[in-house]
């Protein structure tokens, strides 16, 4: 069996050691005089109560009798639908609450939370570790994880720029788990190193390898020595390389999924190459999403069949009052000013990238039969098993047992992975995909796949990413989470003192005891994209840098955009039925869903910024 050619990894000691101390939970020791008792109810349904043990047993023998704060810890089930039995009341019963992305702009309008902003703008209010160093920094946080959680009660708009109301703990991203053994025993070569990291360890290692997630090379053009061959979909003799620490273009992943796919290799062991029920690292790759402000009606309309090109920026340029850099893509209002006032100095820095149309039908093309259309255009792929084909199964199992050599799913599902699969199959975890472009090759999804030293017209093909303006021809990469954020309920007789606890709750060393006990990735930067993080000991797979890489990329789905889930409900069961088992095209689906979806968004107040 082959194995996989590892970057080597730098050994660090660990960021902290502690001990879970006798009577762990922090429930049978009282405070001292003079420390204030506050409640803190933690979500075990989420996160391991023996996390939330160690740390507040830890605070309450430590950080906790510097601050004058006792903390009581109750596990609890998530109760962010229902948070006005417990915020809203004149009398509250709990000081540091948790809340999921999903409910929090709601609940923030009806009052339910402290507004963190006067703390955060005051940091004489900062708690500090005995080495003098604040456990709070609002900087510490991508934008993705801290984002989610701000909003203007008053305006009903949310996200950049406004107030905070709840801060992160640890993130539940989306990443590919595949199937570590399918892949060697197909004589797929497996490599882990990041793009940035690349031209160095070639160089290091005398190797070629190029920065791509999935790659073909001719048998003399093999990037290292000592690599498996094997036939590639033409029939072609060719070194096959997966590296995963770059994500894979749609081209790459729909190639590579077709070799575990029956539909294009009767002797697949698997009978798909990947399963993934979400289309947003599809959309907005490009730009693209499901719903996008419009300025004209002054309202937010259903995007998901939105068919103009979006645009990616190749060199600075300011567009309608808005500076973009090298890389930036266009938002929405942007690029309709665009469409409507072409002009030569800013087409000149502007590349363009697919619609969203486009790249919703990639994804629904996925799950349908090859002999199925999707649209006029585009027949099913038949990579991916349709809602109907899962059959009540859930994705996880689809995984663990065989059926499927990739899955897309979210962190918090890798302990039932490692579990069902101990000692029985090795797999590991993947960046998302995200639209990339290669010089001299066609990046459309359903394209054929170009072996790098192969002659094309005349030309080697090298495999070097596509490149304007000296500007990369990459979109974005992004993926779903669903995350919580601990927040201070309005009717807490104790902010003060909740809001101490809160800083160490929500820092690297409160994470820390959640990244030990495998229980999520941290939220905060400096943690998550450090040797603590991705080389910690008792990791249950290789490649926790790719969790790394995906914790900061991901951000809310469409299910945490707006106050309730009634625009969503009508056309994401169409979708999930008719349109993904091939019974409905999409034509259908948009001429039934369009119109009723634009009428409910008519009626919804909130604003989200980053959706225009």
């Amino acid at each position: 069996m082959t194995t996989k050619v590892k970057k080597a990894a730098v050994v660090l000691s660990s960021l902290l050691a502690f001990t879970c101390l006798a009577g762990c939970g922090g429930n049978g020791d009282t405070p001292d005089g003079d420390q204030e008792r506050i409640t803190f109810w933690g979500i075990t349904d989420q996160y391991t109560s023996e996390s939330y043990k160690q740390l507040v047993d830890a605070y309450n023998e430590g950080q906790g009798k510097i601050d004058g704060v006792f903390v009581k810890y109750s596990p609890k089930t998530d109760s962010s639908a229902n948070h006005i039995s417990y915020c809203g009341s004149a009398r509250g019963t709990v000081d540091i609450i948790g809340v999921s992305d999903r409910y929090v702009f709601n609940n923030i309008a009806q009052g339910f939370y402290t507004n963190l902003q006067d703390y955060i703008d005051d940091e004489t209010t900062y708690t500090r570790n005995e080495a003098g160093e604040a456990y709070f920094s609002e900087d510490n946080y991508s934008a993705n994880n801290i984002d989610r959680f701000r909003f203007n009660a008053e305006t009903r708009e949310a996200g950049a720029g406004e107030d905070l109301y709840a801060l992160p703990l640890v993130s539940n991203a989306s990443v590919i788990y595949y199937n570590e053994d399918y892949f060697l025993n197909n004589n797929i070569n497996i490599i882990s190193v990041t793009e940035e990291e690349l031209d160095a360890y070639n160089a290091a290692n005398g190797t070629d390898y190029a920065a791509r997630g999935y790659a073909e090379y001719t048998v003399e053009a093999a990037p290292a020595e000592g690599l498996k061959t094997s036939e590639n979909l033409q029939g072609e003799t060719v070194v096959k390389v997966f590296n995963d620490l770059i994500p894979m273009s749609f081209l790459e992943v729909n190639t590579l999924s077709k070799y575990f796919s029956t539909e294009y290799n009767a002797a697949s062991p698997s009978r798909y190459g990947i399963l993934n029920e979400w289309w947003f690292s599809h959309g907005w790759a490009v730009g693209g999403d499901c719903v996008k402000w419009d300025e004209a009606s002054g309202q937010y309309k259903f995007t998901l069949g939105d068919k103009q090109p979006n645009y990616l920026v190749t060199s600075a340029v300011t567009v309608n009052g808005t500076a973009y850099a090298a890389g930036d893509i266009l938002t929405y209002r942007d690029r309709n000013y665009v469409l409507e006032n072409s002009s030569a100095d800013i087409s000149a820095h502007l590349y363009e990238l697919p619609s969203q149309y486009e790249q919703f039908r990639e994804f629904c093309a996925w799950s349908q039969e090859a002999d199925k259309k999707v649209d006029d255009e585009v027949y099913g792929y038949e990579i991916s098993p349709s809602p109907a084909t899962l059959n009540n199964s859930s994705k996880v199992n689809y995984f663990t047992s065989g059926e499927v050599a990739m899955l897309v799913d979210g962190t918090t599902e890798m302990d039932p992975i490692y579990n069902a699969l101990v000692g029985k199959t090795a797999w590991d975890i993947a960046p998302m995909y995200t639209y990339r472009e290669f010089e001299g090759e066609d990046p459309a999804g359903d394209g054929t796949l170009k072996v790098i030293g192969k002659e094309y017209d005349g030309v080697i093909f090298t495999g070097e990413i596509k490149t304007v303006e000296g500007t990369k021809i990459v979109g974005k990469l992004s993926g779903s989470s669903q995350n919580f954020g601990w927040a201070i309920p309005a009717n807490s007789s104790h902010k003060d003192a909740a809001w101490k606890f809160l800083q160490f709750l929500t820092s690297e060393e409160g994470q820390s005891y959640f990244v030990a006990n495998d229980a999520g990735a941290p939220s905060v930067s400096s943690f998550v994209n450090s040797p603590a993080f991705y080389d910690k000991e008792n990791k249950k797979c290789d490649n926790y840098r790719a969790i790394a890489i995906m914790t900061e990329n991901c951000e809310i789905g469409d299910w945490s955009y707006f106050e309730n889930g009634e625009w969503i409900s009508d056309w994401s069961l169409e979708l999930n039925t008719d349109v993904r088992n091939g019974v409905t095209t999409l034509d259908e689906f948009f001429d039934h869903q369009q119109a009723g979806t634009d009428s409910i968004l008519a009626g919804y107040k909130f604003k989200l910024h980053g959706k225009e």
